[in-house]
């Protein structure tokens, strides 16, 4: 069990020093939006409650209008499941884009001829998370560049969802697809992954701390027997213990912390607000905030590239972005003008009645010494949110994005405590460290020692085998 699971610690030490300079391929909502086309006033004929009854959603969870190779689409999130799309034009469902449509939204996305596109598919590596589930069948369109970029283009809706390059996608296999566990076979099943390497990472901390009192056992023993030195042992073994005793603590810390990223609400709280909270904080349903919009209003939030119809408070937005105008949060029905977010009463107001009776503080700006919304990763909150500060028993803070009106986090007691089991322990992101030269050499050198210690783990305990295993056949 030693040899295996400190081979999995080798490799994890090892692709966590190259996650530190290549990260996974990720294409952001902002980089998305502004690339795609600006919708055309004459395209948009067909209300959005419309399109819903065309679509066949109950229950939508969410509803864009985006232009699409020529075409202003309705595309339809039901709470589960993959997406619809609805012509803006016709208010006919549209079954999906062709191949040369593919091409076509690739080449205008990246103003770079395209070199050639895939047959539908389902998975590949690179977009095997399960956010892509609602867009699937894709496209896998070969960019004539340079760099070997490829994009991932949704086979319903038409939109740009992945972006990759060569370089990222070569350091990456030995990145983290190897440290994350992360091969298309095993993770396009979330439930599958999310156990196997639950487990595997759970008995990893067994075994560590077994290792660990094992080693101070030893040492305390070689003390008391009067001989001298901190340990009996010579060789590989005595470079082992001794190395052992030094990075112990890193070790337990960082294989603990790893195993923490695997959580998923098992111990802690995800982040995310309850359901009858979310229910609460938007007031109405997206299908009643659908029935307030026309197509005329849709025209005069013109121009965007994605046009999204939400709910906050009991009352019904439009929210526009892209074209290379600003953002555009209009409240339907209200006496004024489109702002570029939402105003800070109404989110108030929203985070009141999804925490009733309970004393809420007025919206902030995300103060720079906040720790928890300003972490080193990319999965950090970030600055330009505001934060309502809720006086529950969890003692809450809600980070709301003021552009979209949804809710980032809930930062209640439990989530800061996996802030700092977490990040804090498995990338040393505390406060004195965050913008210090010194944090991506000490990170380096703690990588390197551990990979180093499980190393000599595993050649100790083949040379120990090998030996057993000869003894017996003698």
């Amino acid at each position: 069990m030693g040899i295996v699971l400190c081979l999995f610690f080798a490799m994890w030490f090892g692709t966590g020093a190259v996650m530190m300079f290549v990260p996974y391929p990720f294409l952001g909502d902002g980089a998305r939006i502004s690339h795609i086309e600006p919708l055309r006033a004459d395209q948009i004929s067909v209300a959005p409650s419309a399109a819903i009854t065309a679509a066949g959603v109950a229950s939508p969870a969410r509803i864009r209008l985006l232009e699409v190779a020529g075409q202003a689409l309705y595309v339809i999130n039901p709470p589960k499941g993959p997406q619809a799309v609805v012509s803006a034009t016709t208010g006919k469902r549209i079954d999906g884009i062709s191949p040369a449509d593919a091409k076509a939204i690739a080449g205008h996305f990246a103003q770079t001829p395209v070199e050639s596109v895939s047959e539908p598919f389902d998975y590949d590596q690179w977009v095997v998370h399960h956010r892509f589930d609602r867009y699937r069948p894709l496209y896998r369109v070969d960019l004539a560049d340079d760099a070997g970029t490829q994009l991932y283009v949704s086979q319903r809706s038409g939109e740009v969802i992945q972006r990759s390059t060569h370089f990222e996608r070569s350091w990456n296999y030995v990145g983290a697809v190897l440290h994350w566990i992360y091969p298309t076979v095993l993770r396009k099943s979330w439930v599958t992954w999310d156990r196997t390497v639950w487990w595997l990472s759970l008995v990893g901390v067994v075994v560590t701390i077994a290792g660990v009192w094992l080693g101070i056992v030893r040492w305390r023993n070689q003390v008391k027997s009067g001989r001298g030195g901190m340990t009996p042992y010579r060789g590989w073994m005595k470079w082992h213990h001794v190395g052992g005793l030094v990075v112990a603590g890193f070790l337990f810390t960082w294989i603990f912390s790893g195993w923490l990223s695997m959580d998923h609400g098992r111990i802690f709280s995800t982040g995310d607000m309850s359901d009858a909270e979310a229910t609460a904080y938007t007031g109405i349903s997206t299908q009643e905030a659908a029935k307030a919009v026309s197509p005329d209003l849709l025209r005069r939030m013109l121009p965007a590239s994605e046009i999204e119809i939400d709910a906050l408070n009991g009352k019904p937005y439009v929210i526009a972005r892209g074209a290379g105008a600003g953002p555009k949060v209009l409240n339907v029905g209200g006496p004024a003008a489109p702002s570029d977010s939402f105003a800070d009463a109404d989110i108030f107001a929203a985070v009141r009645a999804a925490w009733p009776g309970i004393n809420v503080d007025a919206p902030t700006s995300i103060p720079a010494d906040d720790t928890y919304a300003r972490l080193r990763s990319s999965d950090g909150i970030g600055g330009d949110g505001v934060r309502i500060v809720v006086h529950d028993d969890r003692n809450s803070a809600v980070y709301v994005n003021p552009v979209t009106g949804k809710v980032i986090e809930v930062m209640d007691t439990s989530r800061r405590a996996y802030r700092w089991l977490y990040f804090g322990l498995h990338t040393l992101d505390f406060p004195f460290l965050s913008n210090n030269v010194i944090w991506k050499p000490l990170m380096l050198i703690l990588l390197a020692l551990g990979f180093a210690f499980s190393a000599t783990s595993v050649t100790i305990g083949w040379r120990r085998l090998v030996r057993k295993l000869s003894s017996q056949k003698a």
